[in-house]
């Protein structure tokens, strides 16, 4: 019956990516009834746990490729996305961060749908599982499509600033302009509080959202807004109800992939989507970040391996696997980001308590000294050089760098160099937000990004 269920889905699913509205299910597949039927699409974890938009992670500074490799990428949009090119998707290939997102966007819309016909069980901790999850990863579709294609929050612009399309309903003939930057995060700030009323405090299974993990999608966007106080309230929150941490020392330096997917540190399992840019088997790691990694630091062995001519490839995600990269939300960044709150907000013992507990995990036993800071400027520093290391290829660089370009003290120029020719990306450059497929644009007349 499960399996008959998603591929109704599917189905009805891929007529939505299409916009074609003629597709006739087969009469045998079974229409979802009761909340265990939903309960069932909500664990379609290929859907919704897979394919976070992993655009960011290309545009980022963390890696490079050889000029063998970005001549021999078949498509066209990846070679414009790794140089920052004005135009990036051709108008016959797909963008699939685009593309993905407003799918997992309509499945959730489809089960908040399905959940308001429903008779029997509205109200059970069942249902409000069910229809917090289904919140919470529309909140998540959201606010990671954001990240790419719409400017960066700025409280002075956000309401005039272009954000994306809130689709809130499934019906495909309904076209959706662009919301603003301000009414697409308050969306999904909105979606998120009820989720965290609905949802259990831990789950069984880490690919389902819990109210830990909830708490902890919500102090990654405040920080992103700039709301250090509310980040670092929602950090309290997640920490207070789950805050193991994975002791490197327990995992094998020599194994191809050291951590397991499901391990102490995550909160909420997902993956990015996977890019021929950014295969952990040709992509190789930027030299000048290796280098800050210490001798007695674990992730210096677990995170990478060697590649040839003395290169460095990344082996340390949280995924299970090596074709796509960890795109959930881990307890070190609870830690991580609650210690850069309490550095902006002054206080450098709590930063440093923070960013010692993580980090004691993090080095060979008995070896680690407690950093200290001469005050919380410094200790800003240290957290934010930290945070960097930790967080590598979780798809959360590029809304770093994003949020960072605009504090003098951390704006950066990005470089590649590409057979023989430079590239740059300047802080704040409209470049920064991705162009919207060309396709999107044609069928529904909403306006494109500057570039």
């Amino acid at each position: 019956m499960t399996k008959r269920i998603f591929l109704l889905a599917a189905i009805i699913l891929l007529s939505a990516c299409t916009k074609k509205l003629d597709i006739k299910p087969d009469q045998s597949l079974i229409v979802p009834q009761t909340v265990a039927d939903f309960q069932a699409m909500m664990d379609f974890t290929d859907i919704l746990n897979a394919y976070i938009p992993s655009y960011g992670e290309v545009g980022a500074d963390n890696y490079y490729i050889t000029d063998a490799r970005y001549n021999g990428l078949a498509l066209t949009g990846e070679r414009n996305a790794y140089i920052w090119g004005k135009d990036i998707f051709p108008a016959k290939e797909n963008a699939t961060d685009w593309a993905n997102g407003y799918v997992r966007v309509n499945y959730c819309n489809l089960v908040l749908e399905g959940l308001e016909k429903l008779s029997a069980g509205t109200g059970s901790p069942a249902y409000n599982n069910v229809k917090g999850a289904a919140l919470f990863f529309r909140a998540l579709s959201f606010y990671s499509l954001a990240g790419e294609f719409s400017k960066p929050y700025d409280s002075i612009t956000a309401a005039t600033d272009l954000g994306i399309p809130l689709r809130l309903k499934s019906d495909m003939q309904i076209i959706y302009q662009r919301a603003s930057v301000k009414a697409t995060y308050e969306q999904v700030l909105s979606d998120l509080a009820v989720a965290a009323e609905l949802l259990p405090d831990i789950t069984t299974f880490k690919t389902r959202p819990s109210k830990a993990g909830v708490y902890g999608l919500l102090a990654r966007i405040h920080l992103d807004l700039k709301n250090y106080q509310e980040a670092l309230d929602y950090a309290n929150l997640s920490l207070a109800i789950y805050h193991n941490l994975l002791d490197y020392n327990t995992q094998d330096p020599a194994s191809s992939l050291p951590f397991d997917g499901f391990n102490d540190d995550v909160l909420f399992y997902a993956k990015l989507s996977g890019s021929g840019l950014i295969r952990m088997a040709t992509m190789i790691v930027d030299s000048v970040l290796y280098k800050q990694y210490q001798d007695n630091d674990l992730r210096k062995v677990l995170f990478f391996k060697d590649g040839t001519g003395g290169t460095k490839l990344f082996k340390g995600t949280y995924s299970g696997n090596n074709t796509q990269y960890f795109g959930g939300i881990g307890v070190d960044e609870m830690y991580i980001t609650r210690a850069e709150c309490y550095a902006r907000k002054g206080d450098a013992a709590h930063a440093m308590e923070d960013l010692n507990t993580l980090l004691k995990t993090r080095w060979k036993s008995g070896t680690y000294t407690d950093m200290t800071a001469a005050d919380a400027d410094d200790a800003l520093k240290k957290v934010l050089a930290e945070r960097r290391k930790e967080l590598l290829f979780r798809g959360l660089r590029w809304v770093d760098l994003r949020r960072l370009n605009k504090d003098a003290r951390f704006a950066k120029t990005l470089t590649r160099i590409v057979n023989g020719a430079v590239y740059q990306l300047p802080p704040n450059d409209v470049r920064y937000v991705y162009p919207i497929p060309e396709g999107e644009i044609i069928y529904s007349g909403i306006e494109q990004n500057a570039r």
